[in-house]
């Protein structure tokens, strides 16, 4: 009886000292859009998200990405046009996670609902919302021996509907470093 209550200790404290719950990530790289045939939709891709461990194995994630100024010059016979546009994404949803050597190397999985907003700078560019959904996968390997300090490399895929307007799909790749604490 002693043994199985110093085991039932033992696995407790081992797991209080699991990986830290809750991730903040900044990322950036590169978005292009794959549901065009313009080779001149593509961006600058910068984003910020968190995420909160549910389970040693299972994340809820939400975080906002963008795409700066994809559309670029429109050029025509009266002159060339700068539309200013950007997309901004608001995905939240799940990733599943696979720890491998010791907790120091992840890779992810996962996906879940999408808002995005395309805005102009220009007045004669249209602005609309969109809804949507999203699929991620993530490798990040750990910095230091506390696995609080991520590098990371992340691809997405965007898909948003907005009815008449846009029929959006877009692809961003992109370095993550990631902050983790509990």
């Amino acid at each position: 009886m002693r043994f199985l209550i110093s085991l039932v200790l033992v696995a407790a404290c081992a797991l209080a000292q699991s990986a830290p719950r809750n991730r903040l990530t900044f990322s950036g790289g590169w978005s292009h859009d794959v549901g065009s045939s313009s080779e001149q939709e593509s961006a600058t891709g910068l984003g910020l998200s968190y995420g909160y461990r549910v389970h040693n194995y299972v994340e809820a994630e939400a975080g906002l990405f963008t795409a700066l100024d994809p559309t670029g010059d429109i050029c025509s016979h009266n002159g060339c046009v700068d539309a200013n546009d950007h997309f901004f994404w608001v995905p939240f949803g799940v990733r599943f996670i696979a720890p491998l050597a010791g907790g120091r190397i992840e890779f992810s999985v996962g996906g879940g609902g999408l808002y995005e907003r395309h805005t102009a700078g220009n007045a004669g560019a249209l602005p609309y919302s969109a809804w949507g959904g999203y699929f991620v996968g993530s490798a990040a390997v750990a910095l230091d021996r506390s696995r609080h300090l991520w590098l990371g490399a992340t691809p997405r895929l965007f898909l948003a509907n907005s009815g008449a307007v846009a029929r959006d799909r877009w692809f961003q790749i992109s370095a993550e470093l990631s902050v983790r604490f509990r």
